[in-house]
Order: C-alpha cells, then sequence, then structure tokens
C-alpha cells in the first residue's frame, strides 16, 4: 500500500511539473499561477512579454507590443480568445493586481501601425448576472419606434398572420430577406409596409434599415363582405370575402444591450459587426444628405440669381 501511495505521489509531482512547464510557455500570466511564480522565478514574467528560448515571428512581437498597451491580464478563458473575468494588472513592488470588470459593450480597439489592421477584445460575459426586466424595459422605451399600417386587405386574418408573425422578432433586414424568398400571398406587400415605415424613418431621424428592428407585426379582422352563395335545387346560402388590416412596429436597435444579452461568444461578435456596419451605413446616409441639401441650395441660388437678372 505504500508502494502504491509513493507512485501516485511521483506522478502527481511529474503532472504539477508539466502544468508549470506549460504556464511558463504561455504568453499570458494567469492570476491562479501567482503562486507557482513565485516558488519558480525564471519563469515569471509580465502580461505581453515572452519567456526566454520562445520562438516568434515579427508579427507576433508587433502584436506582443500592441496588446501591452492595453495592459489587460485575462484569465483562464484566454485560451478561446477571449476573457470572462478580465483585470488590470498593476506592476507594483508587491505585485498586486486590482480586478475589475470590463465593460463588454465597449471593445477596446487599436490598430497595428504597420498592417493597419483593427484589433477588439470582446469580454465574455456569460458569468455575468443577467439584467432584470425592469432594466430591459426602460432601455427599450428609450429607443425610437414607428408604426406603419396597411388596410383592407383581401385576405383572411389567419393566413395573413403567418406572412406577418414570420417578419416579427428579427432585424428589418433578416425580415426583409425572409419575405423576398417567401411564396406565400402577399409576402411582398408586407415587406412594401416595411420599406414604407423604414423611409418614415430615415425621413424624420435618419435611422438605415441595418439600425431598426420589428417589433410587432401582425394582422387584425376587417370588414367582411357579404355575398349570395348560389346553390342547388334554388336554394342559396351566404359567402363571406374577409379582409384584412396590417399593423407593425419599427424599433430602433439597441446594440450594447443586444450584445450583452448574448450567450455564445460568436453571437456577440455577430452583433458587433451588426453594429459597425450599422454605424457606416449611417455615416453615409449623412454624408448623402448633406450632399442632397447642398446641391438644393446652390439650384435655388441659382434660380434667384436668374430671376434677378431677368428684373434688370
Amino acid at each position: 500500500m505504500n508502494t502504491l501511495t509513493r507512485r501516485l505521489a511521483i506522478s502527481g509531482a511529474r503532472f504539477s511539473e508539466r502544468i508549470q512547464s506549460f504556464a511558463g510557455a504561455s504568453i499570458v500570466s494567469f492570476p491562479f499561477e501567482h503562486q507557482q511564480h513565485q516558488q519558480h522565478p525564471q519563469q515569471k514574467h509580465q502580461f505581453g512579454s515572452f519567456p526566454s528560448g520562445h520562438d516568434c515571428s515579427l508579427s507576433d512581437l508587433n502584436l506582443k507590443n500592441k496588446l501591452s498597451e492595453l495592459s489587460l491580464s485575462p484569465s483562464s478563458s484566454t485560451r478561446r480568445g477571449f476573457s470572462s473575468n478580465a483585470t488590470i494588472s498593476a506592476t507594483s513592488n508587491n505585485n498586486e493586481q486590482k480586478k475589475r470588470i470590463l465593460s463588454p459593450t465597449n471593445p477596446t480597439m487599436f490598430t497595428d501601425s504597420e498592417s493597419g489592421k483593427q484589433f477588439g477584445v470582446i469580454i465574455d460575459t456569460r458569468n455575468l448576472p443577467k439584467l432584470k426586466p425592469g432594466v430591459v424595459k426602460r432601455r427599450l422605451d428609450k429607443c425610437r419606434t414607428y408604426i406603419g399600417r396597411e388596410r383592407s386587405i383581401r385576405q383572411s386574418p389567419w393566413k395573413l398572420n403567418r406572412i406577418c408573425q414570420l417578419a416579427a422578432g428579427l432585424t428589418l433586414e433578416e425580415a426583409l430577406t425572409q419575405l423576398k424568398f417567401c411564396e406565400l400571398k402577399n409576402a411582398d406587400l408586407v415587406a412594401k409596409v416595411l420599406k414604407r415605415t423604414s423611409n418614415l424613418a430615415d425621413i424624420r431621424d435618419c435611422l438605415q434599415i441595418s439600425q431598426l428592428e420589428v417589433k410587432e407585426c401582425f394582422a387584425t379582422k376587417s370588414l367582411m363582405l357579404k355575398r349570395i352563395k348560389m346553390m342547388g335545387r334554388g336554394r342559396h346560402g351566404v359567402m363571406h370575402h374577409k379582409h384584412s388590416h396590417i399593423s407593425l412596429v419599427l424599433r430602433e436597435i439597441d446594440f450594447p444591450l443586444r450584445i450583452y444579452q448574448q450567450k455564445s461568444l460568436n453571437q456577440k461578435k455577430k452583433w458587433m459587426f451588426h453594429q459597425q456596419r450599422a454605424k457606416q451605413d449611417a455615416e453615409a446616409a449623412k454624408v448623402k444628405r448633406e450632399e442632397v441639401d447642398r446641391l438644393t441650395k446652390q439650384q435655388e441660388a441659382q434660380l434667384e440669381e436668374r430671376k434677378a437678372a431677368a428684373r434688370k
């Protein structure tokens, strides 16, 4: 029994040595390895510094310099490229680390001076507490909304509501894509109402399609026409022609809230890219609107000059 215990102790020591060697070869110093670094001072290193004997390329050195500027110390989840408990390492004589959770909705962006590429640090918020429904409701109530309607459509509310529920809850881009390939009757009409309401948002507040989502979309019952239904043997019945109304609400997307609520890291990245694309669309639309206003004022000035010349 003593022999078995001694063998287990030897195997455990070898396993710990392998773990320590692996930690010494990593680029990042993890918080839970602080005691091991004190036992082995030759393996101790700061974030962004490469240990001796580590072969790295020029691009790795550039990335190392950029990361050292951020002074972030990720936790054990950095093997996936993200951090769930990101901390800021304070270099002091006592090697004390002040921990704080970074904001997941405002990623740290930095640009490489040589390649010109932008990199971002995305924080994993799956371990953070969920937002209370009251907090979410208050944020969504502050978003701008736009109402669209279409009345007296020659189709039953039940059939039309299937198409409306297909678009409800999606972003406006996804809803238009779904309706484009929908083969049901009046799918193009629902898409037309969505586009018309988005034009209203563009006119009022310069919001583009990528900045909107379909909050509500449903069909209600309208006036029902009664007609005579001819039957055999001199009998007749009542034939009902059903009509429907479409009501929809478009709402501005709260991107920070959407990024925070996503559970997977891929979904967070997806919404971050969507936010960047929406920002680019808004800037392009703003430039286009300013150019149109400038040309309009120039044309009005030319007309005034022609009228003044004609009067003389």
